[in-house]
């Protein structure tokens, strides 16, 4: 993870640290470390001028949930996937990291309990070689089920779609420093991917 990166993941921590004294109820959180694998993430070869994808790939991240009432949490989101382009000569790998703020609404049964997530925030396409980076507003929006084995540890299974934002047709993972010359293309204005993982949900 860079400097950028990094940076990016503290201010939201700490962003959401400060709105959490507010939240008279929130004494219960958890921590929830996930594995899954994500599809999508579509461009253009500016050589070719053909479509080109995000090779589908494992993705990882973290979850930090803080309950503020009876089943609404406040949720902090990280997750990378370290991928390549499909069908592209020189090859490019590419990095894509989510940084997410956003709410979880719970729905709880007996020993499972299903919920509803939405989060805004920032996604970070880091290509390889010398291409620059995109920092880019994005959003989330997914669903899934807790099911408790114990009290305090539930395995969690989750499907969620991602949505980044870009200028219409615009040229990303530029050279800057060699006249500005862009590798790759947005066709339209976003870029969708979606994402099934498994996780393990340890509450406090």
């Amino acid at each position: 993870m860079n400097a950028l990166s990094r940076n990016l993941l503290i201010r939201l921590v700490l962003g959401s640290v400060a709105i959490l004294p507010t939240m008279a109820g929130a004494v219960d959180f958890e921590v929830a470390p996930f594995v899954g694998y994500r599809f999508g993430g579509n461009f253009e070869d500016s050589i070719t001028g053909q479509s080109v994808d995000a090779k589908e790939s494992v993705a990882y991240g973290l979850a930090f949930d803080v309950e503020y009432s009876p089943d609404r949490m406040v949720e902090v989101y990280y997750s990378r996937q370290s991928t390549e382009f499909k069908d592209t000569s020189p090859g490019v790998d590419l990095d894509i990291e989510y940084y997410q703020v956003g709410g979880v609404a719970e729905y709880t049964q007996d020993t499972y309990t299903p919920y509803l997530v939405g989060t805004i925030g920032a996604a970070r396409f880091s290509p390889s070689g010398d291409l620059d980076s995109e920092t880019r507003f994005a959003a989330t929006l997914g669903g899934g089920v807790k099911w408790f084995v114990s009290k305090n540890i539930a395995l969690k299974f989750e499907g969620r779609g991602f949505i980044s934002i870009f200028d219409s047709n615009t040229d990303v993972f530029c050279v800057s420093n060699g006249g500005a010359t862009c590798r790759f293309r947005v066709s339209g204005s976003v870029v969708w991917q979606l994402e099934a993982n498994a996780g393990v949900v340890f509450r406090f």
